[in-house]
């Protein structure tokens, strides 16, 4: 069975984020790149759609992703607003001026589609809540209409209902992550025809490794399991995206991961995967 990664970082290693940040600091290192795709086509992976990284690694491995069949799609490097979630993998931004030239030069730098950084992050220590400030209606609105012009579909990391409402409404393609959804953003999700990669293999995998309470992600994951289902079986294309090479979510085993928790769910990823293959691809 062919399988799709419609969330990862080639980056990063499953383990240690610095350590794998650090193997790139003198350019993009292909022996390691290579290894990655090895592992990918192992799990019979055909399709891999990266976060990106600032680093370039990921623009690297579209250069030779084809030699092992993967068909490959990056955003080169994130686009978050400076004080927010963010710098780990992108590039920030003060004004609306500042965030049209990164998206032009993330488009001259040959990326597929952009990747906005919406909101911020699970705090698993502050019982699950989500980190830091999130973006304005009125930037991403306007984001999505320079991405729009440019030919280019927008990937939003986001977590928090509001947060996620907001860019639906915005006009952004795919919802990553989107941790404490409603019943509000099902209806929102299906008005607007987006995708949600939930990837629940980042937050699935931590029970029992001590990083955190195994009580609170617990909830978390058993909060989002209704909404989740509920939004499947009401129509929302759901796709499979494990956010690989996160903590305890290795490359290739990590996708394997996530088919299998959407699967205990009842959920079948195909048709949102095709919707993310068909859409995340340059137009201009």
């Amino acid at each position: 069975m062919d399988r799709y990664e419609c969330h990862g970082h080639i980056i990063l290693d499953g383990a240690d984020y610095s350590g794998a940040v650090n193997r790139h600091k003198n350019g993009p290192d292909e022996e390691y790149i290579r290894g990655v795709f090895a592992a990918l086509k192992k799990h019979n992976i055909t399709f891999y759609r990266d976060g990106g990284d600032k680093w370039h690694v990921s623009a690297h491995g579209r250069k030779i992703a084809g030699e092992y069949d993967i068909d490959y799609r990056t955003p080169v490097f994130a686009i978050y607003k400076k004080g927010g979630y963010g710098s780990m993998f992108g590039h920030g931004f003060d004004s609306v001026s500042d965030m049209k030239r990164l998206i032009i030069k993330a488009r001259d730098l040959g990326a597929d589609f952009i990747k906005l950084m919406v909101s911020g992050i699970m705090d698993f220590k502050a019982g699950g809540g989500v980190s830091g400030p999130a973006l304005s209606l009125d930037i991403l609105k306007e984001a999505v209409n320079i991405c729009t012009g440019e030919g280019l579909s927008v990937m939003g990391h986001v977590n928090g209902a509001d947060n996620i409402k907001k860019a639906l409404e915005a006009g952004i393609k795919s919802i990553e992550h989107g941790y404490w959804a409603d019943r509000e953003v099902i209806d929102i999700f299906l008005q607007t025809g987006a995708v949600w990669v939930p990837t629940i293999a980042p937050v699935k995998n931590l029970l029992g490794c001590g990083r955190f309470s195994d009580a609170v992600v617990e909830g978390v994951l058993e909060q989002r399991k209704d909404i989740l289902v509920q939004a499947y079986l009401r129509g929302v294309p759901v796709a499979s995206g494990s956010d690989c090479g996160s903590f305890a979510v290795p490359q290739g085993e990590g996708t394997v991961d996530e088919y299998s928790y959407l699967s205990e769910l009842g959920i079948d990823p195909e048709r949102g995967n095709r919707i993310i293959s068909d859409l995340f691809k340059r137009r201009a």
